[in-house]
């Protein structure tokens, strides 16, 4: 890097972003003109250069004033940025409250060849506490490794703060204690799928309160030496893509288009569409309902595809990135030992074959939490993965399952809704209507799958969890992570010492559930998680 307290500034072709939002915003009436065919070689000369002067001149010299105005320093503990025409705005950033740097490159960027850099603090906004927009993708990657390395020089300056909950954990990593429920004795005998190992200390070292971890120091002016450890083509990701419907993405697009179009089309155009589909005779809808999945399909595949190109996981330093997209590329930057939680998610066309996606939830202070790791991995493969980037995780195979008396739990609802649909059915079509308790199976396999696939494991500090609702989900969390665990269950069901386990996050407030459990296994659960306080009390002077 240059010298310290030096002024700099963007790059020149942030001059240009003032000159691209406005053409942005006139694009509907550019293609709205366009499509009346406005001959454009009867308009004279002057008007072209009226437009050019009351769009172009302002956008750019208001450009001009946001780039001289724009500055960045880097100080000796803080980056101080600097912008604002009319009022000044100094923010300064201190290097040990540093949560994240994130290097991206959306669309503008990526056309001008440029990069973004977003600087986050614990606590503070959903955007970014400091954006550098344009910079040299060269010069956003020193300044990036300038600022973790400045991150981590401050944090190993200031005394390690030690969380109550990390100090639960060291104090029983050092005493050596054995968790007590390798084997849960209940009512129904001893349950082997709840099981137990020495815990060990390989996550358990100091962590800074406010979410800071130190961080392998970097050479700012060298480079990070990055080692692949995934990349995927568009190819593998448009296959993954087609085995589930990315319904996010789509539902996206199509609120984007539809507030797109209805700028363009005229008036009244919906209500006559809806007139005219209702007119319709029925053959159509049963042919064209199944066209338009298809097509919706194929489109969530293509936006998904477009969305995680150039899908690459590297290790940099102590640290992992994930690089993706096409139009926008992002690259997000954290430490393993951030990883809250990760999500295999085997849908209905990956799991009869042996695949599932797999996610992880970050704690973060972007708005984004939750992170594809891979799109399409063979369940063989899972553990592989987890161990080259987060060891702290294991996929195990064997989980406790509800018992056999929770079956009609999942099924009643289920074979309830399916006949009162055949019955409706019947009523307003006749014989045809009829065809509609063919749902009875389906419903009946659906509530049949849900009770084979639940269930919950316990490993150590680890916690498995296993739910279906369409596709099956299984979630693994660390105990430091967890906020809070409770056990669910209406008066009939605890009757019958069934109950429900809820464990939530920082990073997932909804939490994750496993249903219809035996009562053994909630108080299993609860007492893993009670563990923490009992060695943290047993450890004090």
């Amino acid at each position: 890097m240059n010298e310290l307290n030096e002024t700099r500034r963007l790059h020149k072709s942030y001059i240009l972003f003032p000159l691209f939002s406005v053409l942005k915003s006139l694009l509907p009436f550019f293609i709205l003109v366009v499509l009346k065919g406005l001959n454009w070689s009867a308009i004279p000369w002057y008007l072209y250069a009226g437009g050019i002067a009351v769009v172009w001149l302002p956008s750019l010299l208001y450009g001009w004033l946001k780039w001289r105005k724009f500055s960045y320093t880097l100080q000796e503990d803080r980056i101080v940025l600097r912008r604002g025409m009319f009022v000044r705005e100094e923010r300064s950033i201190y290097f040990s409250r540093i949560h994240a740097v994130q290097t991206q490159q959306p669309l503008i960027q990526r056309i001008l060849r440029i990069a973004q850099l977003k600087i986050e603090t614990p606590g503070g906004s959903k955007e970014a506490d400091g954006v550098l927009p344009a910079l040299r993708v060269d010069e956003a990657k020193r300044v990036e490794r300038w600022l973790y390395q400045k991150r981590s020089e401050a944090v190993v300056k200031e005394p390690a703060a030690v969380t109550p909950e990390q100090q639960m954990e060291t104090s029983h990593t050092e005493i050596g204690i054995h968790d007590e429920y390798a084997g849960i004795e209940g009512e129904h005998g001893t349950e082997p799928g709840l099981r137990s190992v020495h815990e060990t200390g390989a996550d358990s070292r100091p962590i800074r309160m406010d979410g800071l971890e130190l961080l392998e120091p970097v050479n700012a002016e060298d480079p990070v030496q990055q080692e692949p450890l995934l990349r995927l083509s568009a190819g593998r990701l448009f296959v993954g893509a087609l085995t589930t419907m990315n319904l996010p993405l789509l539902l996206v697009f199509a609120t984007g288009t539809y507030s797109f179009a209805d700028d363009l089309l005229p008036d009244h155009f919906y209500r006559r569409l809806v007139e005219e589909a209702g007119s319709l005779p029925a053959i159509w809808w049963l042919g064209l309902i199944p066209l338009m999945f298809l097509l919706a399909w194929i489109l969530s595949a293509v936006l998904f595809t477009i969305k995680y190109a150039g899908f690459t996981v590297e290790r940099e330093g102590g640290n992992i990135s994930i690089v993706s997209g096409l139009l926008e590329r992002k690259k997000h930057v954290f430490s393993p030992t951030k990883v809250q939680a990760v999500a295999i998610r085997e849908g209905l066309l990956r799991q009869p074959f042996g695949y599932a996606e797999v996610e992880i939830y970050v704690l973060t202070s972007e708005k984004e939490k939750k992170m594809m790791l891979h799109p399409l991995l063979p369940m063989r493969e899972v553990n592989e993965l987890l161990a080259s980037i987060v060891p702290q995780y294991e996929l195990q195979a064997d989980i406790a399952k509800p018992p056999s008396r929770a079956l009609w739990l999942f099924l009643r609802w289920k074979l309830l809704i399916a006949m009162l649909v055949g019955i409706a059915g019947t009523i307003y079509f006749g014989m045809v209507g009829m065809g509609l308790f063919l749902l009875l199976p389906v419903f009946g396999w659906w509530g049949y799958a849900r009770y084979k696939d639940e269930g919950l494991n316990i490993y150590g500090k680890q916690l498995l969890i296993r739910h279906r609702q369409i596709s099956r989900l299984t979630v693994l969390m660390r105990r430091p992570h967890v906020v809070t665990v409770n056990a669910i269950a209406t008066s009939r069901q605890r009757a019958r010492s069934l109950l429900t386990v809820e464990a939530t996050l920082m990073v997932n407030r909804g939490g994750w559930k496993a249903t219809f459990l035996d009562q053994a296994h909630a108080v299993a659960v609860q007492n893993w998680m009670h563990q923490a306080a009992q060695y943290a009390v047993r450890s004090k002077p």
